[in-house]
């Protein structure tokens, strides 16, 4: 079990870290936005299963249909697409009336004429393999599209993976967020650990357990990065560049402590806020202080 002192020390970094993380990853989110990444993928995704690298044939039929288009977001292709609204246009496409009132002879006559011959391959296959019901082809559609953006998820998430380590590593650099210095600080001065963790426990009990839900608004996003640099500022810690290292071994544990702290924003908010509020549960057990009733 941690000491009172040194669960606090704990506390007080992992609070840093997820104010850092919370910026993080709202700028993440400004500029998966901006860039549109979520509906790129979704449609080199779709370009993918149809066999349209392009996007000149069926692929842009795909997104030419008129339920296609009421998803967009003005020019924007759409980020989402339930895979029973994928199955109902790539059905109306491709047998110009629909599957799910089909037999699966009559399917199998209409894909065979299809001049696709890796989408037909395809369709052949789960037309065999789901029967003889148009509603049982409809349905190994689905999953076939959702099998598919189960890879989509994964590139997102490598992708804004590498984003967000990019944006920790800019956001630690600025605010010269050397971990060694923050628990150096936080381990010789009292009232800084008392500061901060009552920071903490105020905006744990303001956030209610929740952390903020990420926004797709440019707006909402700017507004929410400057209420946690207002946070972050706030603390009684010495973030800045206020002085710099004066030998070499003191620069290699600066850059030391900056990298350590690059590594651990880049783990993300959620991690580090589930993290914080587990060691402040601990640390309410050890001092015996009961939460104050709502009134």
């Amino acid at each position: 079990m941690f000491g009172s002192e040194s669960l606090e020390v704990a506390i007080g970094v992992i609070f840093i870290y997820w104010l850092l993380s919370l910026i993080s990853s709202t700028l993440n989110e400004m500029v998966a936005t901006l860039f549109s990444f979520r509906a790129k993928d979704l449609e080199k995704a779709i370009r993918n299963l149809l066999n349209d690298p392009k996007g000149l044939n069926e692929a842009k039929s795909f997104y030419e249909h008129s339920i296609i288009t009421a998803l967009k977001n003005g020019k924007r292709n759409p980020s989402y697409i339930p895979a029973h609204t994928f199955s109902m246009v790539l059905s109306d496409i491709v047998t110009k009336s629909g599957i799910s009132m089909m037999k699966g002879e009559d399917l199998r006559g209409i894909v065979n004429g299809i001049a696709n011959d890796k989408l037909k391959q395809s369709l052949l296959t789960l037309v065999d393999s789901a029967g003889s019901r148009g509603s049982q082809i409809q349905e190994g559609i689905e999953k076939w599209f959702n099998d598919a953006m189960e890879r989509v998820s994964g590139w997102y998430k490598r992708k804004t993976q590498i984003i967000i380590s990019v944006i920790a590593f800019a956001l630690v650099l600025i605010f010269n967020a050397d971990t060694f210095m923050i628990v150096k600080n936080l381990v010789y001065m009292a009232p800084i650990r008392t500061a901060i963790i009552a920071q903490a426990e105020g905006l744990l009990k303001e956030h209610n357990g929740e952390i903020e839900e990420s926004t797709n608004n440019i707006e909402s996003s700017i507004a929410q990065i400057k209420e946690f640099r207002k946070d972050l500022l706030s603390l009684p810690l010495p973030l800045g560049w206020t002085e710099y290292p004066q030998s070499l071994l003191d620069w290699i544990k600066k850059v030391m402590g900056l990298l350590f702290s690059v590594v651990a924003v880049s783990l993300g908010a959620p991690f580090w806020f589930e993290f914080m509020e587990k060691l402040l549960k601990v640390r309410l057990a050890q001092t015996g202080k009961r939460p104050e009733k709502e009134s």
